[in-house]
């Protein structure tokens, strides 16, 4: 790359960085023009804190038991590192995740320093996609479950939560493209008659490298099953964060929100914001109010609920501290 599209890298960089600042900043205007400041004040005005540290305790086991999950599928792959390293490496990208503006720079920050140490990078890369996709599957799987049992309990639900279907079965068909090699193969057939040679290459790569995984049916499924406690205990902490600030939670708002939350988690995917910032709270304040709590006790739950994920993410900053003495 010449001096000159280097420039033109940083500008655009730049510029869609500053995009997503104004987005966010615009959404935040946008929830308070419609939520009481001075509520979603109220909502946090008197804590219960053993319940927010529950929060803090089940959100660090939940990041534990996802250091875990990645461990087993870096080593499935080839990459035998020290559990001691993993959870630095992990818990640094968590840190990244929320202090960097955007929510992958963890994934970023994982690849090029573990990658590039092991001398692994496409390999750290398909493990890290694996670990995330199995995550984001094991999540739609959990909100499907919890909706079909919430219709059988007569517990009403928005139309939109039908939404985690079709991501559920996307997901399903990601995996299953990389992971097979017959589907593998037709993809990059047909993105090639498709003209789309730059991205065939790539997805011939990965699915190359992730031709490690595919004899191991049985333990992926064991993964998944893994991951699927991994997100019921991210799903709890919000329970426990809403319980935190005094929300008197019924039985039929928590099945809600065990289905509202991973809703709100996928759009929170759409890379428009810095760090779902704004968008985490405008949607919240329209989506979460269907369990019956009001919008600035949600806005304020949400706020909470991230708060402590930064606070528990910290520790990874002071991992990276100590490293670089």
């Amino acid at each position: 790359m010449n001096d000159q599209d280097g420039r033109r890298s940083r500008g655009r960089s730049l510029l869609v960085f500053w995009g997503k600042v104004s987005v966010s900043a615009l959404l935040i205007w946008f929830v308070l023009s419609r939520q009481s400041l001075t509520g979603i004040k109220a909502a946090m005005t008197h804590p219960r804190w053993e319940m927010l540290l529950a929060a803090f305790a089940v959100y660090g086991v939940s990041a534990l038991a996802g250091s875990l999950q990645w461990a087993w599928i870096l080593r499935a792959g080839g990459i035998p590192v020290s559990r001691s390293r993993i959870l630095r490496v992990y818990f640094i990208g968590l840190f990244f995740n929320n202090f960097l503006p955007a929510n992958i720079g963890g994934d970023a920050w994982k690849i090029v320093d573990l990658g590039g140490q092991e001398g692994r990078r496409l390999g750290v890369f398909c493990a890290t996609l694996l670990d995330r996709l199995i995550g984001l599957g094991a999540l739609a799987l959990l909100a499907v479950l919890v909706l079909a049992a919430a219709s059988g309990w007569g517990i009403p639900l928005p139309q939109v939560a039908l939404v985690m279907v079709p991501v559920l079965l996307l997901l399903a068909v990601i995996l299953m493209v990389l992971l097979s090699r017959r589907l593998g193969a037709w993809g990059v057939a047909l993105l090639e008659r498709l003209h789309l040679g730059t991205l065939a290459a790539p997805l011939q790569r990965v699915t190359g490298e992730l031709a490690l995984y595919r004899p191991r049916v049985r333990w992926l499924q064991l993964v998944f099953l893994f991951s699927v406690g991994v997100q019921f205990l991210r799903m709890a902490t919000h329970i426990l964060v809403a319980l935190g600030l005094g929300s008197a939670l019924t039985s039929q708002q928590a099945v809600q929100l065990l289905v509202l939350v991973p809703v709100l988690a996928v759009s929170l995917t759409l890379p428009v914001t810095i760090n779902g910032i704004g968008l985490r709270e405008s949607i919240s304040a329209n989506l979460l109010t269907w369990t019956g709590l009001a919008g600035p006790e949600v806005v304020a739950l949400e706020v909470a609920a991230y708060l402590v994920q930064v606070l528990f993410s910290l520790s990874g900053g002071v991992m990276l501290l100590v490293r670089r003495r």
